[in-house]
């Protein structure tokens, strides 16, 4: 089991290495090719948004083309989670090719490894410490989930989980 202490380390340690600190830097196809993993868009099944594949000792993912940016942009951080944490614990299809796909359960968080991968892309897309920069910034009567998506360019969905994860006591209005 990967602990959640030490993916916000790992995030923080790949945002750093690529000297990104405030949320309009924040390019999950930056940091795939940092990370040496190959992303392009693909023609898939509408219940799967993504899939990490190891071939011939090469990680790629793939992401439907058909969804909306921001759920995009989550799935290959997600996909990019599970290249991090669990590439040496692979599902394994045939001899020398693995694949993990994000679907309707990685969405809901029903295995340990979907949610670690949930876990480090909401760290990788919503970094603790620029919410807490941003936080500072929201102006008196906005919604802070509302106005710190459109800031980290994801779903308020994705924000609002985020912030009751991170326990940010403002979330008691909702």
């Amino acid at each position: 089991m990967v602990l959640y202490k030490k993916i916000e380390e790992q995030t923080f340690n790949i945002l750093s290495e690529l000297e990104i600190n405030t949320p309009n830097k924040i390019d999950v196809f930056k940091i795939a090719k940092h990370l040496g993993v190959d992303v392009k868009p693909a023609t898939l099944d509408s219940s799967i948004s993504g899939l990490f594949v190891i071939k011939e000792q090469k990680p790629y993912i793939r992401y439907n083309d058909s969804e909306a940016p921001q759920r995009q942009k989550f799935t290959i951080a997600h996909e990019l989670g599970h290249f991090v944490l669990h590439k040496d614990i692979p599902l394994f299809v045939e001899k020398n090719e693995t694949v993990l796909y994000r679907n309707l359960d990685s969405t809901t968080g029903e295995l340990l490894k979907e949610k670690e991968a949930n876990s480090f892309a909401a760290s990788l897309l919503m970094p603790k410490f620029m919410i807490d920069e941003q936080i500072e910034n929201i102006p008196q009567g906005k919604d802070p989930v509302i106005y710190l998506s459109k800031i980290f360019k994801v779903s308020s969905q994705a924000m609002y989980y985020r912030l009751n994860n991170l326990s940010y006591s403002f979330l008691g209005m909702y």
